[in-house]
């Protein structure tokens, strides 16, 4: 993870080709009243008011054509490379798109951010796509490389919500097939800012849908901690877990995680097809 093979930083120029939005800081509310069906409370729960200082975050998720700079500018080998295998979605049928087939993960040897799907596939032609099948520790080599850093999930959700406290980027019409990629309706990666409707209020391509974003912060109950915000990889002999956020073009073939407050996590050398992460900076 060195960054002596670029003679100089890209703060605030070489994240997202330089396209960056300044979100204001002050209070904004985090999390929304949600419970299961069996009236415990959600891991989005309970709505509460949080307040962030002001930030610079990608407009746009880094591309493959962001993460292949980056790669050709360091000679950086992804935990995927390494491994020699990443998650990749092997449904082949529509009777395998139903809710909780995630048994059709597999890993597939050869995947690769280069090699999305395993050997025989590329990225040709997917440059302005998001780059997936990246870990955390590849987000954070990106970021010392670019002179950025991940968001905390505070700062995810101001960026994708608002103040307004609304439920989607776009407000609370329930999402459909023309308001992001989602539930394999395409069944892989789009152009990012193909879907004007996923933008947020600050105009943030693609924040929800298309692909997850890894975030800095460690996975924990609400209320939000600032202290939970630093992606400690192991602490007390454990792995953490960290949060990630927006949903996916894979999403487990449902709405699942495009609500603006839904949140999941990721052991935190997890890769795979559907997970790539945005940069962001101090003001």
């Amino acid at each position: 993870m060195s960054t002596s093979a670029r003679s100089e930083t890209q703060t605030h120029s070489g994240g997202p080709a330089g396209d960056w939005v300044t979100v204001p800081g002050g209070p904004f509310t985090m999390g929304a009243d949600r419970t299961r069906p069996d009236g415990r409370p959600r891991s989005c729960s309970p709505a509460h008011t949080v307040d962030v200082d002001t930030f610079r975050i990608g407009r746009r998720p880094v591309s493959v054509a962001d993460f292949a700079r980056f790669v050709e500018a360091t000679s950086y080998v992804t935990v995927a490379e390494k491994n020699g295998q990443s998650y990749v979605w092997t449904g082949r049928e529509k009777e395998d798109l139903f809710p909780g087939n995630d048994a059709l993960w597999i890993q597939t040897p050869g995947a690769s951010w280069r090699t999305p799907r395993g050997p025989g596939s590329d990225v040709t032609g997917k440059e302005d796509h998001p780059v997936t099948h990246v870990s955390l520790a590849d987000c954070d080599a990106y970021c010392a490389w670019s002179g950025t850093r991940l968001c905390t999930e505070a700062e995810w959700e101001k960026a994708a919500r608002g103040t307004d406290g609304r439920t989607y980027p776009w407000g609370e019409e329930p999402p459909t097939p023309e308001h992001c990629n989602y539930a394999m309706n395409v069944g892989d990666t789009t152009p990012i800012g193909a879907y004007p409707a996923a933008r947020s209020p600050y105009g943030l391509e693609d924040i929800t849908g298309n692909v997850w974003e890894w975030t800095s912060t460690n996975w924990h109950r609400y209320p939000y901690s600032e202290d939970k915000s630093r992606a400690i990889i192991t602490h007390g002999g454990r792995v953490e877990l960290i949060s990630i956020r927006g949903g996916s073009f894979f999403n487990d073939c449902s709405a699942m995680g495009l609500s603006v407050y839904s949140r999941l996590y990721s052991l935190p050398l997890y890769t795979g097809y559907d997970i790539g992460f945005r940069v962001c900076a101090d003001d």
